[in-house]
């Protein structure tokens, strides 16, 4: 019989073998009377405190295993148990002893079933915890004869007790004495990730053991084939790989595995697709698969983007093809026309020319399908290939048309429907500008016509943090005017921000004195921000004066074409506010601004020191300027102007990240004013991928009206090169909207383009890309246009750029396209080096094709 009180001191002292002794000369009622006791021990690091480190780890290994075996003898239930001995408690592994002492309480007549015990453990054991507990598992499954489940943790940790010894020992030596071996291996390629633990070692011992017979060898390919057709991460298929290829299986073996093979051959690692191909290709050189595997493995392979794949697979088929002239394997080689890399396109059409003669007019006419959508050289090519029966041309890509500006939503209908669109504003982190408009709009309208009703249902709304919105909206709330003490950095604010800035001022201002308008002149009635000038004439007409903030944004916002209707009803206002309108529209309206771009050195670093700033690591940038345009407008400073004076200070102008979308409607009929704010906040989301994409504005300024100029077009070549792609895409749009509209002038981007390439600022690849959607999508010639300034300019730099290749590539199809001729002088240099360089080759492959419209000649490749 023993006490709590004995049992104590030996839990505490690590006495796990007196505690094992002590519990198993009490009968089961005893023990299970100490359990709750038992349960309730702390075990605090204080009180190992004041020994030495060795010692100490040791000490508290005894201490947590005098603890589990005490409760492994005590708790009443197997799930109790399980519970206790997986707690948190626990942090040191059992030692050998300990594990003797855990098996001999847990045999223990009375005690709850050791199987299910360990059953339970071994299918909770989370990954995490593998390493701690399995060597207590994996002994508790020995003894109760049990095999271990095929769970990750599980079979981590046996294979990382295994490995724990293979410093010491041979590890092939403990996998051949270990009891599992047999039974883990398959989950070891059964589950994803775990062959990241197949190091060097293990590949090398797992080969021993196949070749001595410890482990079926076909058992371990078919692991290695079922983890390679399932794929991995990258670290974990390279091991499995190395296991593979150390296995070296046979010409037979892969031709067993055929499907897994072929299979293989679309996975995503260049690796696994190698070894598939070579294994096929042994497969075949042995006679043992048919020529539908030969073409099956081509139709998946000649498509790949990795060329010693699609050379290798060029050769198999043209040793096929030798043996037997089949047209199912020409039929393959043909798929790999459509390879997205020209060259290989290129290799894929001389090995049809090199067996087209045995296919004869039928072989023709599957390679003028095959080619049917090929532009440029390799168009070429196949006409002088197929000679009358050469591909049909291919029709043009229109753009398509551009639809007119949508009207905005109805106005705001009910008070109750207007506090819902308030509550939804405040929760914006960037509101929708035409919503705001529209919760303007019915401001006003309510608070002249049931401001009570309108008061009660903000009141519970607005916060008492201070901004021209809320303060707007505690004003017609309390009727009292709250001060605005804008911050160092709002006061910095662009220009667009403080055109609402002072809209929502005066309007502020109005209904605090208790005259706010029966209505806003400058609410749009299309969502690309345009006034209705029939609705302002009307307005206006109704004998009173709007705020001046409110009388210059509708004038900003005035179609640039209006009827003579119209222009006849505004010349009859006699009030201030409709001569002004009358004389804005007699004066032609806002005169288009003299956009010039301008090149900005790098950032001077404005700290002491500099050396734990990033000042120096911006590039120099390139913005725009134009002279102040003359106006009667009431309007922020720096609105209607930008002085060259100040270009550096705008280049780098911090935007805090805010949203843009207003900004175009405040200019919806000027594009290039509107372009000009825009343009330095694109700047960062060319040169950081982590900077605000704020090129998603693009398309919005391109649906703007006024002249195409400098501006919008170093908008579009900041939006072609940003470094996020969902950014390029809106720069694609863009460009192509603009060509729809008649007004893009694709020379004038390329010259920008061209600048920002000779100031290393744009990433050429991008750049390619982007042109190259454009084209596809029916922007051929504006693409053109851009390209013929640009490649000049590439090709004419010292360096010109890793995506030069690609530059070229789209600027030979784009060519084509458009069936441009002329020589350009920098490709014609290139192209005369010589040499089998891939710049070199996309070189002669451009001036070929503008050769060709010329009628000159350009040697081959």
């Amino acid at each position: 019989m023993v006490s709590f009180g004995q049992l104590e001191p030996l839990i505490r002292a690590g006495e796990f073998d007196q505690v094992a002794t002590a519990l198993l000369s009490a009968d089961e009622p005893a023990r299970r009377a100490l359990a709750a006791r038992v349960k309730g021990i702390e075990l605090p690091w204080a009180e190992e405190a004041g020994t030495p480190w060795g010692q100490r780890a040791a000490w508290r290994a005894a201490r947590q295993a005098a603890l589990r075996i005490a409760g492994a003898g005590c708790l009443p239930r197997a799930a109790d148990i399980v519970s206790f001995l997986r707690s948190g408690r626990f942090d040191t592994a059992h030692t050998p002893a300990a594990l003797d002492a855990l098996v001999r309480v847990l045999s223990a007549p009375g005690r709850p079933s050791l199987a299910a015990i360990a059953r339970a453990l071994a299918e909770k054991l989370r990954p995490r915890q593998a390493d701690l507990q399995w060597g207590m598992i994996g002994r508790l499954l020995a003894e109760a004869e049990l095999s271990p489940p095929g769970t990750e943790a599980v079979v981590r940790g046996w294979m990382g007790q295994v490995g724990a010894e293979r410093y010491r020992k041979d590890l092939a030596g403990l996998l051949r004495a270990d009891p599992y071996t047999t039974e883990m291996l398959p989950h070891v390629f059964g589950i994803a990730r775990l062959g990241q633990e197949l190091d060097e070692e293990w590949t090398k011992a797992l080969a021993r053991l196949a070749a001595d017979g410890v482990v079926d060898r076909q058992s371990l390919l078919d692991g290695c084939v079922q983890r390679l057709v399932a794929g991995d991460r990258p670290g974990s298929i390279r091991r499995v790989v190395v296991l593979h290829r150390l296995l070296d299986p046979t010409a037979g073996e892969f031709a067993a595995r055929r499907a897994e093979c072929l299979a293989m051959l679309s996975g995503p690692e260049s690796t696994v697709a190698d070894l598939a191909l070579q294994g096929l290709r042994r497969a075949d050189d042995a006679g043992l698969i048919e020529i539908d595997t030969v073409a099956e493995a081509a139709f998946t392979v000649l498509l790949r983007k990795e060329k010693k794949l699609v050379r290798a697979q060029l050769d198999w088929l043209a040793a096929a093809l030798a043996r037997k002239a089949d047209p199912l394997l020409f039929e393959a080689l043909l798929t790999g026309l459509g390879n997205p890399a020209v060259d290989l396109a290129e290799q894929v059409l001389r090995a049809a020319a090199t067996h087209l003669p045995v296919f004869g007019a039928a072989g023709r006419e599957s390679l003028a399908a095959a080619v049917a959508g090929f532009q440029g050289d390799l168009r070429r090519q196949a006409e002088e290939l197929l000679g009358a029966g050469g591909p049909a041309d291919l029709a043009a890509v229109a753009l398509p048309p551009v639809p007119s500006a949508a009207p905005v939503p109805p106005p705001i209908p009910s008070v109750p429907e207007l506090a819902a669109e308030v509550r939804y504003l405040l929760g914006e982190v960037a509101p929708d500008p035409v919503r705001l408009e529209l919760v303007l709009d019915a401001l006003v309208r309510f608070t002249v016509s049931d401001r009570p009703a309108l008061a009660g249902a903000l009141a519970p709304l607005v916060p008492n943090s201070g901004s021209p919105l809320l303060n707007l909206l505690r004003a017609v709330v309390t009727g009292q005017w709250f001060t605005w003490s804008p911050s160092r950095e709002m006061k910095r604010a662009p220009a667009p921000m403080w055109m609402l800035f002072e809209r929502l001022i005066e309007l502020t201002r109005q209904v605090c004195a208790g005259s706010p308008p029966p209505a806003l002149l400058a609410t749009p009635a299309t969502v690309d921000g345009h006034v209705d000038p029939a609705r302002v004439v009307r307005l206006l007409g109704e004998g009173w004066e709007p705020g001046a903030s409110d009388l210059s944004q509708a004038l900003l916002r005035l179609p640039r074409e209006i009827g003579p209707e119209v222009r006849v009803a505004a010349d009859r206002l006699t009030s201030d506010a409709g001569r002004a309108l009358a004389g804005f529209l007699a004066g032609g309206g806002l005169p288009d601004p003299e956009v010039v771009t301008v090149a900005v050195g790098t950032l001077s670093c404005p700290h002491i020191d500099g050396r734990y700033c990033e000042c120096s690591r911006h590039p120099a940038r390139r913005t725009v300027a134009f002279a102040p345009i003359e106006h009667p407008l009431t309007v922020p400073e720096g609105l209607l102007g930008q002085p060259r004076k100040e270009a550096a200070a705008r280049a780098y102008t911090y935007n805090g990240g805010r949203a843009l979308d207003g900004w175009p409607l405040v200019f919806p009929s000027h594009r290039e004013l509107a372009a000009a704010h825009v343009q330095p906040r694109l700047i960062e989301s060319a040169e950081s991928r982590g900077a605000s994409g704020h090129a998603g504005i693009l398309p919005a300024l391109a649906a703007c009206d006024g002249p195409f100029g400098p501006a919008m077009a170093l908008c579009l070549a900041y939006g072609l090169t940003a470094a996020r792609p969902e950014s390029r895409v809106s720069a694609v749009d863009a460009f192509l909207d603009l060509a729809a509209r008649g007004v893009l002038d694709g020379t004038l981007v390329g010259r920008e383009l061209a600048a920002l390439h000779r100031a290393e600022l744009i990433v050429l690849k991008r750049v390619a890309d982007g042109l190259a959607e454009a084209a596809r999508a029916g922007a051929a010639a504006a693409v053109w246009a851009a390209l013929r300034e640009l490649v000049p300019a590439v090709l004419a730099a010292a360096t010109p750029g890793a995506g030069a290749p690609d530059l070229l590539l789209t600027a030979e199809s784009v060519a084509a396209a458009v069936h441009a001729g002329g020589e350009i002088p920098e490709v014609t240099a290139v192209a005369a080096r010589g040499g089998r360089t891939r710049l070199v080759t996309e070189a002669t492959r451009l001036a070929r094709t503008l050769a060709s419209a010329s009628k000159t000649v350009v040697p081959e490749i």
